[in-house]
């Protein structure tokens, strides 16, 4: 009688959050796809059912400009090999096994700027349907910096500004490309800057990375939209997180996935 109430509880838990689901994921980026699967492999692996195979192809500041040059000077240099450790090709990458989803994203400081853009993202576009044309591709939406950063000033910008930049940049270029789907971390780190002020999402020595907070936000909004499944049933949080600030980060999550 016990062994079946035991294993009538775990079915429903599973039941629970619905169809077991693993994904397969490769991201195309730089630091800011770093900050935001920071946390996503524990995140994921607290909601029953779920699975996550992730590899890396990200460079720290790299564009998409770049990111479509290095597949032009890998082809002419064989020996060069920039991603994962430099070991790898994107081609390689792309190859090595078949991927659920791939993410592109533009580096930070010019991710508001609409001229830096195309035609490489396109180009990348383009080499990744090529060589991975089971995947799907969404575009990650990065944040804009904290109202304190430096750059910001540099930049001439706000805060405010520069998020109403990158959102239209960001959903220019989906709509450019024919991709329905984002990864909405900059959204959700507007609104809970918002909402909750006291909840310092950014990194405290450079201001434009995301801290701890961030990393753990943009995690949930990350596996919210890859499983399709409410980020308020994470049961994660990280370790000297208090549980109110975890279910408020993960509650903006689950919002701007419904929007």
């Amino acid at each position: 009688m016990k062994s079946t109430i035991i294993i009538s509880f775990f079915t429903a838990a599973f039941l629970a959050v619905g169809e077991a689901k693993t994904v397969k994921l490769l991201t195309i980026g730089n630091s800011f796809s770093n900050n935001a699967t920071t946390y996503l492999a524990e995140i994921v692996k607290s909601v029953p059912g779920c699975e996550l195979s992730l590899t890396r192809a990200d460079i720290g500041g790299c564009s998409l400009e770049k990111h479509a040059a290095l597949i032009g000077e890998c082809e002419a240099n064989p020996a060069l090999k920039p991603y994962f450790n430099k070991k790898y090709t994107l081609k390689e990458l792309l190859q090595q096994k078949r991927y659920d989803v791939i993410t592109i994203q533009q580096v930070s400081h010019q991710s508001f700027r609409a001229e830096s853009y195309q035609p490489h993202a396109a180009e990348l576009l383009a080499f990744i349907r090529e060589h991975a044309p089971d995947a799907e591709v969404l575009i990650h939406q990065t944040w804009a910096y904290a109202p304190d950063c430096g750059r910001l000033s540099k930049f001439g910008i706000t805060r405010a500004e520069m998020h109403a930049g990158l959102v239209e940049c960001y959903n220019r270029l989906a709509e450019e490309s024919g991709i329905s789907r984002l990864l909405r971390s900059g959204e959700a780190f507007y609104r809970l800057y918002a909402e909750n002020p006291q909840i310092d999402l950014w990194n405290a020595k450079d201001r434009f990375h995301a801290g701890e907070e961030g990393c753990y936000l943009a995690g949930c909004v990350w596996f919210g939209t890859l499983f399709d499944i409410s980020p308020e049933r994470v049961n994660h949080k990280l370790r000297g997180m208090d549980d109110k600030t975890a279910v408020s980060l993960r509650k903006t999550a689950a919002a701007v996935l419904k929007r």
